[in-house]
């Protein structure tokens, strides 16, 4: 299998984020290193392996040590790798999908068991990642990385996202009735962007569906379509034009079957009545407060934007 088939996951597209971060052209990188532009553009571009020397002296220029160096290192080893298996998932998620889901145009999120990423409010990612027995101090980091991540819904021209949903997601309690209720708004407010649908495969239909596993699928304008698997540790990015296309049609076939965006929402609306009712005494007062301090933050988003306007 050749490097290209992995040109954004994979290595080549490691050292293109990290030389547009440090801002640094061509031509600046190669007049340092005494190369022809054609060399570090055929690297960044999958058309030519990267051998260990050369590595090393990109990392020098660009000014990575220490352990993300190492692992760097690690990764011209398995760049002829059908997929990228990434193992070292760092405290705050994985460094793959936080370096390419913002250059995505369109995502597909499909879910058998968890409310997707990107709609999760704190206090249900929080929930999942306990119940997921991470180490106590991770999970802060996590949730404020996972947090981080919507702002590419709120992007000038954001992705279209598609979110492929079980109903048991919507039903199963994850921390408790009261969190779920609150999760299932912000799961409405999601929905209603313009640039997003989501899509809901009813209870009965999930099984034989074949909604068995989770996958992320992203395009992107000028790169080739990835798909992630990933675990709690650990995650394998996918580029090849043919399995690509088997995840493509199963989204297809599951949207195919689910309900309509609007009768999605409309069942998510029905779901936060259920759990608002299974709510205890204390889960309700929980739900309250909640509730006021959502008030209470557009009141202060509405009064910045009056005081901007008077500017």
């Amino acid at each position: 299998m050749s490097v290209e088939k992995r040109v954004g996951s994979g290595l080549a597209g490691e050292l293109r984020f990290l030389r547009k971060e440090r801002k640094l052209t061509l031509q600046v990188v190669c007049d340092q290193l005494r190369w022809p532009q054609s060399k570090i553009s055929r690297m960044e571009t999958g058309q030519q392996g990267v051998t260990l020397a050369d590595l090393a002296s990109l990392l020098t220029v660009y000014d990575v040590f220490g352990k993300e160096r190492e692992r760097l290192l690690h990764m011209v080893d398995r760049q002829d790798d059908p997929g990228y298996w990434e193992t070292d998932v760092s405290p705050t998620g994985s460094r793959t999908l936080a370096r390419l889901e913002p250059e995505a145009t369109a995502i597909v999120d499909v879910e058998p068991l968890l409310v997707p990423g990107l709609a999760q409010t704190a206090a249900y990612a929080a929930a999942v990642m306990k119940a997921a027995h991470l180490p106590p101090e991770q999970v802060g980091p996590r949730v404020a990385a996972r947090m981080a991540r919507k702002k590419i819904l709120a992007k000038k021209v954001p992705p279209k996202l598609d979110m492929v949903v079980d109903e048991i997601a919507l039903r199963r309690v994850v921390g408790s009735h009261s969190i779920m209720a609150e999760q299932l708004r912000a799961m409405i407010a999601v929905a209603k962007r313009p640039n997003v649908r989501l899509w809901v495969v009813p209870f009965d239909l999930g099984g034989n569906a074949g909604l068995h596993y989770p996958f992320y699928l992203m395009d992107f304008l000028h790169a080739k379509s990835i798909v992630l698997l990933e675990g709690t540790t650990s995650g394998v990015f996918l580029e090849d034009d043919e399995r690509i296309g088997i995840f493509r049609r199963h989204a297809a076939e599951l949207v195919r079957v689910a309900l309509s965006p609007n009768e999605s929402v409309h069942l998510v609306a029905t779901l936060v009545g259920e759990h608002e009712r299974e709510c205890g005494d204390d889960e309700r007062q929980d739900l309250a407060e909640v509730e006021l301090q959502r008030c209470e933050r557009e009141l202060r988003g509405v009064g910045g934007v009056r005081g901007g306007a008077g500017r």
